[in-house]
């Protein structure tokens, strides 16, 4: 590698996946040793002046601000991070596009379908100039994962019947849990159905390869008013004695149709007592069948008929063999585990390589186009609950 080939990294977001990015972004010269090029951390953004000001001395970025413009303004800054709330991904992705800035956004891609139209506008007009984008549904670089995902394509399972998914979580159990920016509509979009059922729509495609066609879901909202936080931190904040309306959904059931004629159904809550982020997907075919669990991340479950029958059942794949599978090999000996952290290194390396050596995105990574698409299923899903009824997806 060149040593004075460096890419200067502009991060929106300093919470919870600011911190995982910025983490990814750290790890990459020494665990993806030559990295395609040296990241530079030059700016960091967020509202809390000496939120952002600490955040950038203990994470090593260059400079904080409270103004997103200034890392769009700033030349040394080449690739743009977004993990700010689903209603800054818009406006700072397109402008950071238009100002010729590769882009990474967090998921779901935008608030609604009109927005991410918009995002998708701007990343086709600019990719002609060699500019990337990526929407960081970072799951799918789980080892185990894409795994699934060859065996599937090697037509080890067979024609695919069914898929099914379940996200379940139990952080809003309790009700004077301050009524936090997830839980308002005007910020997010949307509740479970968008920061949860949006991973499995994603995974749903990503493995399978086939488009959803047609679908029908509910939603229920247990908690209707929540205290009013003090001050915004993250996802809680001290709680206040006022109360405000939660206006996104708590719970989110889905049911859709492939355009193979598959079926699938996916859950979503954040009322599943006992599970803090259990995270199940499933995919059964003709001659097989494979089992994930978010919680047990460096194993697959695999089921085929063309076993003998004597010991047909499901096997336990430990994926850590850095021989056979994808990224195992940057990080430790087979059989010492990887973690939650180690998917958004993955995404952020899968990345910055596209960016440092112009390659494609997809099909590993999700484009904008791919955010678009998990955005059109989104939108159905939120208007078979409203119309009763089941809707074709749009395409």
């Amino acid at each position: 590698m060149d040593s004075k080939k460096t890419i200067g990294v502009g991060m929106l977001g300093y919470a919870f996946m600011g911190k995982a990015h910025t983490n990814a972004f750290k790890k990459m010269p020494y665990f993806y040793y030559p990295p395609p090029a040296e990241p530079v951390l030059e700016g960091i953004c967020g509202r809390n002046e000496p939120a952002v000001q600490e955040a950038a001395q203990r994470f090593g970025y260059r400079y904080g601000t409270n103004d997103w413009k200034k890392l769009i303004d700033d030349p040394a800054i080449e690739l743009f991070d977004n993990n700010g709330p689903n209603n800054v991904h818009q406006d700072p992705c397109i402008a950071a596009l238009q100002a010729g800035k590769h882009t990474i956004v967090e998921k779901p891609l935008a608030l609604d379908v009109a927005e991410a139209r918009t995002m998708v506008e701007a990343a086709k007009e600019v990719e002609k100039h060699g500019i990337k984008n990526m929407v960081s549904f970072s799951n799918r670089f789980c080892p185990a994962v894409l795994l699934a995902r060859r065996l599937i394509q090697q037509g080890k399972i067979g024609q695919i019947y069914h898929f099914r998914a379940a996200f379940l979580q139990d952080w809003l159990l309790d009700p004077n849990f301050p009524l936090a920016w997830r839980l308002k509509k005007e910020v997010a979009g949307s509740g479970v159905l968008g920061d949860l059922n949006a991973h499995s729509i994603d995974m749903a495609r990503f493995l399978t390869g086939l488009e959803i066609s047609e679908t029908c879901g509910i939603t229920e909202t247990f908690i209707k008013e929540r205290p009013i936080p003090l001050e915004a931190s993250g996802l809680s904040g001290k709680a206040g004695e006022e109360k405000g309306a939660v206006t996104v959904d708590d719970a989110s059931l889905g049911m859709f149709r492939f355009d193979n004629g598959a079926l699938g159904s996916i859950e979503a809550s954040r009322f599943a007592t006992g599970r803090k982020s259990l995270w199940q997907i499933e995919v059964y075919g003709s001659r097989g069948a494979i089992q994930f669990d978010l919680t047990q991340n460096n194993l697959l479950q695999y089921f085929s008929v063309d076993d003998p029958l004597e010991v047909q059942g499901f096997r336990t794949i430990l994926v850590t063999e850095a021989e056979v599978h994808d990224f195992v090999k940057h990080w430790w000996p087979p059989g010492h585990m990887l973690g939650w952290e180690h998917h958004h290194c993955h995404t952020i390396f899968h990345f910055f390589n596209c960016v440092a050596n112009n390659l494609a995105v997809a099909p590993w990574g999700a484009t904008f186009e791919d955010g678009l698409k998990v955005q059109l299923v989104l939108d159905a899903l939120q208007r078979s609950e409203k119309e009763r009824s089941w809707v074709k997806v749009e395409q």
